[in-house]
């Protein structure tokens, strides 16, 4: 199945919303303007690209998702546009769509905008809307008011300074900005705060983040609220109510922050964690229950029935969210498997994965040094020993050196081997003193067009193993792709594929591979993909992560460290293990030295 034009996920997204919005103009059915709403919010969230599953025909695992549109989408894909969205579409002033980006204008408040103003042009709208605030126009229009007009200037303020994101954040870069407001908060509010939690799609350690959201467990929510908005990462307050408040920081990202007391907080940890289709799922089991689940804790949906809490219905509530699983008769979950990809099942039945651990990682696979600067890409800043010593104080047995290949362009065949065979010694050098973690002597070569090593197999044979990968030709049909690697990955030097699908997050899609023949390779050859923990590439996804830990791959992690100090960023990749359903045996870095050294030098292909 091959789609007629690359569609992203935000792309696809707005087109989806676009339809609840005029859906909800047309005053249609409320059920398919949900549909719509939460199938533009199951897509934002998804973790591969919408494209890469259609041509798997795996759209309906996206919870989210119905049959409906999964219909449409299809038509979408394969011939680029959609009949009857287009029909729906044109029943709109397309003057709408551009305002449904500011804050608080929704369809039916944009709908009067242009209507009452004459406004047709999309491109124009928003200045058109602000001049018209500007000059006290909406003021004089029914259901808005002096009120309405002074915060449509006051959000169209935010919308032109960046408030809304076009582009969703990247998981560590979210998670910076996270630790950053928490540690001034705390510094802020003191002993006010008993706890601090990050939520949402940031606590589930999603690829991708929209906004950083935190809770706090305090018997002082004015104290706490005060010191939230008095931080000086702030440009702005957007919102502030009993219960919480939203910040405009000055990289134009938004942070919110809820506030409960100790005794409830477990509840509104669980309902702010998300996501939103695990949270219907759960509510879903309770009211079979005869429960009803909210960010204040659970009660009995019967109030007749109530015979406690002084006859009266209120919610019992939970310090801790293993409080809070454990009265629906389940384990706790972890928040990166709440995705409603039957983790509740699996709660149910007391058979929930053990995730595997940051402390039981002993090393980094995947580290670029100085040591050759005439790289064919990009090398590292530090030297094998600074790395070497990084790794101790990080308590790695062992650390990857795995340096991009000699450039093809500026040496001949005989200088890369030789080339190689001074590291192989200098490598032996460094591992003859037993101070600090042992060197694991790798090399990141780069697969051809055409399926070959950019390395002789003579150069090969002196490493411990290499890791192959595609920084070309990206263009490639999936078959001839999928040709390409697995040629490159039947030289028994070669041990690991790394950043699997060479997606770059909100830059690049991810090239296609027909991966049941990828996973089937490397059960037959012994083979291990990469989860690469760099930033912008938390590659392998995590939807592929849970196909290959069902199927018994080996996964590896590399931190695709250019800096030593970036090391630290293995986190990363770990968060992504332990959303694919990754346990400790499945992964090879937590091997101690003398196993993952057997494995990476065994040359017998099978």
């Amino acid at each position: 199945m091959k789609s007629t034009r690359q569609l992203s996920n935000l792309e696809i997204a707005q087109l989806l919303r676009k339809m609840a919005a005029a859906y909800t103009i047309l005053e249609e059915n409320r059920f398919k303007i949900i549909a719509y709403d939460n199938a533009a919010t199951a897509v934002e969230h998804a973790t591969s690209e919408l494209k890469d599953l259609w041509d798997d025909q795996k759209l309906e695992t996206v919870s989210g998702l119905g049959p409906s549109i999964i219909s449409h989408l299809d038509e979408l894909f394969r011939r680029g546009r959609v009949k009857h969205f287009e029909e729906v579409l044109a029943k709109v002033n397309p003057a709408v769509f551009p305002l449904l980006d500011v804050p608080g204008l929704g369809p039916k408040k944009a709908q009067k905008l242009v209507q009452n103003l004459s406004i047709k042009n999309p491109q124009t709208v928003i200045s058109d809307v602000e001049k018209a605030a500007k000059n006290h126009k909406i003021a004089e229009m029914s259901d808005f008011g002096e009120k309405s007009e002074q915060d449509i200037l006051d959000n169209l303020e935010r919308f032109r300074r960046g408030a809304i994101k076009e582009k969703r954040m990247a998981l560590p870069q979210a998670d910076k900005i996270a630790e950053e407001i928490s540690a001034a908060l705390k510094e802020a509010a003191g002993t006010k705060i008993v706890r601090i939690d990050k939520l949402g799609s940031l606590r589930r350690e999603v690829s991708t983040i929209g906004d950083v959201d935190l809770a706090v467990a305090t018997d002082d929510f004015e104290g706490v609220l005060e010191a939230f908005t008095g931080l000086p990462q702030k440009t702005a307050v957007i919102e502030r109510g009993p219960n919480g408040a939203s910040l405009l920081l000055a990289s134009g990202r938004q942070a919110d922050l809820r506030v409960a007391t100790p005794d409830g907080y477990g509840a509104m940890l669980q309902y702010f964690t998300g996501s939103k289709y695990h949270n219907i799922r759960l509510r879903d089991y309770a009211l079979k229950k005869g429960w009803s689940l909210s960010e204040y804790g659970i009660k009995q949906v019967n109030k007749d029935q109530e015979k406690v809490n002084n006859q009266k219905n209120l919610p019992h509530k939970f310090k801790t969210e293993e409080e809070f699983y454990r009265f629906l008769g389940m384990d706790w979950i972890p928040p990166e498997l709440r995705e409603d990809n039957g983790e509740i099942e699996a709660a149910l039945k007391h058979r929930l994965p053990d995730l595997v651990k940051l402390s039981e990682i002993k090393g980094d696979l995947q580290i670029h040094s100085d040591y050759d600067r005439e790289t064919s890409h990009d090398s590292g800043v530090d030297s094998m020993e600074a790395i070497r010593e990084m790794g101790k104080l990080l308590g790695y047995e062992y650390v990857g050196i795995s340096d991009h290949n000699p450039s093809v362009s500026k040496h001949t065949q005989e200088q890369i081997i030789t080339k190689l065979k001074k590291q192989k010694a200098y490598v032996e050098h460094l591992n003859s003193s037993t101070a600090g973690s042992r060197v694991i002597n790798l090399l990141e070569v780069d697969i051809s067009s055409d399926g070959i090593l950019s390395v002789p197999q003579e150069g090969l044979d002196t490493l411990d193993a290499c890791l192959i990968s595609v920084h070309s030709a990206f263009g490639m049909g999936k078959d001839q792709m999928t040709r390409r690697v697995l040629a490159a990955f039947a030289n028994p030097v070669a041990k690991i594929f790394a950043h699997p699908t060479g997606r770059l997050l909100g830059e690049r899609e991810g090239y296609e591979l027909d991966w049941e023949k990828v996973f089937r390779f490397c059960l037959e050859f012994d083979k291990a993909l990469e989860i690469n923990a760099y930033p912008n590439r938390l590659d392998l996804p995590d939807n592929l992560v849970r196909e290959a830990v069902k199927k018994g791959v080996k996964l590896s992690l590399g931190t695709d460290s250019h800096l030593k100090e970036d090391m630290v960023n293995m986190r990363y990749g770990v968060a992504v293990a332990r959303r694919g359903w990754a346990e400790k045996s499945a992964i090879i870095n937590t091997w101690g030295y003398d196993k993952l050294i057997t494995w990476l030098r065994w040359r017998e292909v099978k």
